[in-house]
């Protein structure tokens, strides 16, 4: 008699393991849906080089199916202190919206921790999430790794990988659909208020007293930076990829008294041989590079009418388009990107749009 073993698990405890004996037929005709794994949080340590760990919470899916996608998500990288925590756990949402696996990178970004660093904890989590959550039928060994004992549903080659984020996070996500959108990487992208040009010095009503956001938008302006051209690197600043900057290596005399002070809290050493600066014409570039075998991601950008680097975001999404438009000859469809005009206000992500979001990601990313 052939019997069908099934090992549940809640965190690291095990809880039951199940022996069915059945014929194959009848097994498809009753057993057809998978059990219930609890969709526990876990979380597990990732190295990144040798400038320490960081954090990656996992959530399973209600109901895990073999062919569950992943969906990475990325947080405003806002900290609590300035800007409202949020009353609800984007993972359980994006985990019952989409029926996904989620994996939240918990990249670090301070004065202390500045760009390029949030570049290579996302990168090393991406890498980690290929490696053991992503593998090839070859590399199945799941459990090679010190901190993966937490139940899954089987893995297959065919897994599809989407990427989301908000603001900071938002401009992370970017990066990853542009440069890991290879048939085996991202498949689809949803991007809230996305800062995706750190470049340009911010408009004069940035910061108001009155109004939280735009401080806190300042306020990572200014301090996530360690040197003034690490705004001008396209990994940070993701429309970089498609255009040159609109102005040239920042000094004082473009931004006044309000020029971005460094990560460290050291000022910026004038250049003797340069004069003062001025905005600059901007010109095109091709990005993916021809022949790379990149496919742009499906992308949603959700913004809201309120949002001060609104007109960055909504450009991204322009030359997005325009570069599939030029360069792709696929027969799909050409309206690959997405705007999304959310709320009245800055638009933030709430629980309903989360929830929503992930229906989104969960549809496309099943898709042919």
């Amino acid at each position: 008699m052939r019997g069908f073993c099934f090992s549940l698990q809640y965190g690291r405890r095990p809880i039951q393991q199940i022996t069915i004996p059945c014929r194959e037929t009848s097994f498809r005709r009753r057993y057809h849906t998978p059990p219930t794994i609890p969709p526990d949080e876990v979380r597990v340590d990732v190295k990144v080089g040798s400038s320490g760990s960081i954090p990656l919470r996992i959530r399973n899916s209600p109901r895990p199916t073999p062919d569950a996608p992943i969906i990475i998500y990325l947080a405003c990288g806002l900290r609590s202190e300035e800007h409202h925590r949020p009353t609800h756990n984007p993972l359980n949402s994006l985990a019952l919206s989409a029926q996904a696996i989620v994996v939240e990178i918990c990249y670090r970004l301070s004065p202390k921790s500045p760009f390029p660093k949030p570049i290579h904890d996302v990168m090393a989590g991406y890498d980690w999430i290929r490696k053991y959550l992503y593998p090839s039928p070859k590399k199945r060994d799941i459990g090679s790794h010190p901190n993966t004992s937490y139940a899954l549903p089987s893995l297959q080659s065919k897994k599809r990988i989407g990427v989301c984020g908000e603001l900071a996070g938002g401009s992370l996500a970017a990066m990853l659909a542009l440069t890991e959108c290879n048939p085996n990487g991202i498949t689809s992208a949803a991007l809230g208020n996305p800062i995706v040009d750190w470049s340009s010095p911010l408009g004069p009503h940035i910061p108001s007293d009155s109004d939280n956001l735009n401080r806190s938008i300042q306020n990572l302006h200014t301090t996530s930076f360690a040197k003034p051209e690490h705004r001008y690197d396209p990994f940070a600043s993701p429309l970089l990829f498609f255009r040159t900057p609109a102005y040239e290596l920042p000094t004082p005399s473009l931004y006044g008294t309000n020029f971005p002070p460094l990560a460290n809290g050291g000022s910026p050493k004038a250049d003797n041989s340069s004069t003062e600066l001025v905005p600059r014409r901007r010109s095109h570039r091709k990005h993916p590079p021809p022949g790379s075998g990149l496919v742009f991601p499906a992308t949603r950008i959700d913004v809201g009418p309120r949002f001060p680097m609104r007109d960055q975001a909504i450009e991204f999404a322009e030359l997005m388009q325009r570069r599939v438009d030029l360069y792709e000859t696929s027969e799909t469809p050409r309206d690959r990107v997405e705007v999304v005009e959310r709320g009245e206000d800055e638009g933030l992500w709430e629980e309903q749009d989360v929830m929503e979001i992930g229906r989104w990601m969960g549809e496309v990313l099943r898709k042919d």
